[in-house]
């Protein structure tokens, strides 16, 4: 709540010292007697909740205590501050509207908000103008009453807006009855993200939550999304929500169509995600090579960094970017709360990131908006951290954040660079929780309000302040200031003259000296292409298989001889194929079995292996499959160039006709060949 009440009790109470009245006024731009007022106010909230008073005293103010109340949450029930706040008494008005059946009076409106006629008519003109900038009309009718026309997803999105407006409008009085139908969706939700093998961030499970009740809310009052044809192809999401239908039945109190099934697995998929298991979705490949071509574009602005070989960059952007092309499909806007902190630490490279985002937004034909660019800065920001020189960690430390990955990364990047910690992990607050009464850590560090008893924690903002570095130094000795390549280059220049290839020598000895750059960054990881890693005992053609299985054993076994994989990887490819078989053909016909790298893969190969008679792996447009292409990787990233190449020989008919006519594995050979010969 962005309250002047709010700020000034919380400046009071964070500082515990004397403040001039005056000061005050001018610190926040009013009136010696508007703090006079805000101070009287302020205490009779407090006194109302038998908490101690803020002393006032000749022109002095002075308040201590060593657990300062939660004053937004007094403040918020308190029914005379709504009524004289106009900006929370109009969100509210807003809330109420859009949760009302049709046809409802200005004397329900003015029952609910205990506001004049004449303030709410005025209001009621402010919440019309909210409606139609968001394409929604407030209808009135003589005789009938008011009701509310526009398009149902419109007007789910502008009320889940204006509810993260209020958070504690589930404490107050009137919604408090919610709170069980809240902890019903919470459960059904972590079910959903157990089964997805996803953790989402705080702030995005709060607002799953959200979607989930006004669903709940507005199918109750009949206003429901307009069934839907059966989709050939459903999401991890959209099958996990159709599985548990009945479960949601139950928690809903009534039957829910496929279309609001659908709706529910989007705001699922579109949320930011913490932790992850490999996740497939039916553009992975494409997902995979875009974010290659991404980074790559931005480090061609940046040569003097190594973006490129950077492996938590890379793993951080292709989890981002699933849930943030499902936003700008939906035309859903997710803010960054480090905004303002990109713009004023990060501005050039954020610059670069925004010229360079349209790599990602030709090849997905979508668009991001800047606050979603900002993110994928903040991806760029944290590997830039990593790659600044910090002393060994010591001290065990915990991050916990309520917002999404990056925003826990850059947070994470900056105290490994200052401190001398070792962190140990960063939590969502649910997280968080269970596993520090598990284990033992030195401090924790939080960006929200936490109850902790056993362990020592500091709350800090998640682009950490010098106030907060300050805090954290009570905790934790800070290590030297960081070292800069180039202001030792100018110290030496002051007593000899450097030649151009004199600097660009110190400059190497120094980074490797001072191990400013990590030794996974001083020997960048090869990528071969593709006609180095393909060979002819590593294709079959023609092969009879019985079934799915039986076909993707045999690309298994290809790369197994070759001595690419260990025997385990053919069960984990088989095994990942009845996870994910839709997800496993990529295109017409095609298939591209794999496991994970940890499963068995020992080196990057490609084994491809033509059918004899196509078989049915399970997706309802590109069945059947005639060509399979058995994968092995070692990490995220070293078989990109290599796949890339393949991918693009592949979305041409006539190589695939040509893959199929083969009759000798050098026949493919020479395509491939031929391919490089071409772009080369």
């Amino acid at each position: 709540m962005d309250n002047r009440l709010s700020n000034l009790y919380s400046l009071l109470a964070k500082q515990g010292k004397t403040f001039e009245i005056p000061y005050l006024a001018k610190r926040f731009q009013v009136s010696t007697r508007t703090i006079y007022n805000d101070i009287k106010k302020l205490n009779e909230t407090l006194m109302a909740a038998s908490e101690e008073i803020i002393a006032i005293e000749k022109g002095r103010v002075y308040y201590s205590v060593d657990n300062p109340v939660e004053i937004e949450k007094l403040l918020l029930k308190n029914s005379d501050f709504i009524s004289g706040d106009k900006s929370i008494r109009r969100v509210r008005l807003l809330e109420t509207i859009l949760l009302l059946p049709d046809y409802f009076s200005s004397e329900e409106l003015l029952r609910k908000t205990l506001v004049s006629k004449n303030t709410l008519l005025s209001d009621l003109q402010e919440v019309r103008k909210i409606l139609q900038k968001n394409k929604i009309t407030l209808e009135s009718l003589p005789f009938r009453g008011y009701r509310v026309i526009g398009d149902e997803i419109d007007i789910r999105n502008l009320l889940a807006a204006t509810l993260e407006q209020d958070p504690l409008l589930f404490e107050t009085e009137h919604y408090e009855m919610e709170q069980p139908l809240l902890a019903e969706i919470e459960s059904f939700i972590e079910k959903i993200c157990g089964q997805l093998g996803i953790q989402l961030s705080d702030e995005s499970f709060q607002k799953v939550i959200l979607h989930f009740w006004i669903t709940k809310k507005r199918s109750a009052l009949g206003k429901t999304l307009a069934a839907s044809n059966k989709k050939d192809i459903l999401s991890k999401e959209e099958k996990a929500l159709h599985e548990r239908r009945r479960e949601l039945t139950e928690l809903f109190r009534q039957s829910i169509n496929l279309a609001e099934q659908l709706y529910l697995a989007n705001k699922i998929s579109e949320a930011s995600i913490t932790k992850y298991q490999e996740l497939l979705s039916d553009k992975w490949v494409t997902f995979n090579l875009v974010i290659e071509r991404f980074i790559s574009a931005v480090n061609i602005q940046l040569p003097e960094l190594d973006f490129k070989g950077d492996k938590k960059l890379y793993e951080g952007l292709i989890n981002h970017l699933r849930p943030a092309y499902k936003r700008a499909l939906a035309n859903e806007t997710l803010e960054n709360p480090m905004y303002e902190h990109v713009l004023e630490h990060y501005r050039e490279l954020h610059w670069i990131v925004q010229k360079q985002i349209s790599v990602i937004e030709r090849m997905l034909e979508i668009e991001f908006t800047d606050h979603e660019t900002s993110f994928f800065t903040l991806f760029f920001a944290a590997s830039v951290e990593r790659s600044k020189f910090y002393v060994p960690h010591k001290a065990k430390v915990v991050i916990i954040c309520n917002a999404g990955i990056s925003t826990s990364e850059i947070l994470k990047s900056k105290i490994k660079s200052i401190f001398s910690v070792d962190v140990i992990g960063t939590f969502g607050a649910r997280e968080g929780v269970r596993w520090i009464a598990e284990h033992k850590v030195d401090l924790v560090i939080t960006t929200i309000p936490l109850d902790l008893k056993r362990v020592p924690f500091v709350q800090v903002n998640p682009y950490l302040s010098e106030e907060d570095i300050q805090i954290i130094s009570e905790f934790i000795k800070p290590v030297f200031h960081e070292i800069n390549v180039d202001d030792l280059l100018r110290m030496v220049n002051k007593y000899v003259k450097l030649s151009t290839q004199q600097i660009h020598n110190l400059t190497e000895e120094f980074k490797e000296y001072l191990n400013i750059r990590s030794s996974e960054n001083l020997k960048r990881e090869y990528r071969p292409m593709l006609k180095e890693i393909l060979s002819e005992d590593l294709i079959d053609l023609h092969y009879h298989a019985e079934n799915r299985d039986e076909a993707v054993k045999r690309s298994g076994e290809l790369l197994v001889n070759k001595g690419l994989a260990s025997a385990n990887y053919i069960e984990g490819m088989i095994r990942n194929v009845e996870i994910n078989g839709t997800y496993i053909v990529i295109a017409p016909g095609i298939a591209m079995p794999h496991a994970r790298p940890e499963e068995g893969a020992l080196a990057i190969g490609f084994s491809i292996v033509t059918l004899e008679e196509p078989v049915v792996f399970g997706h309802p447009k590109n069945d059947p499959v005639n060509i399979v292409i058995g994968l092995c990787a070692v990490d995220h990233q070293t078989h990109l160039k290599a796949l890339a190449e393949l991918v693009e020989i592949l979305s041409h008919e006539q190589n695939v006709k040509n893959f199929l006519k083969a009759t000798n594995a050098s026949e493919i050979l020479a395509m491939v060949k031929a391919s490089y010969e071409l772009v080369k």
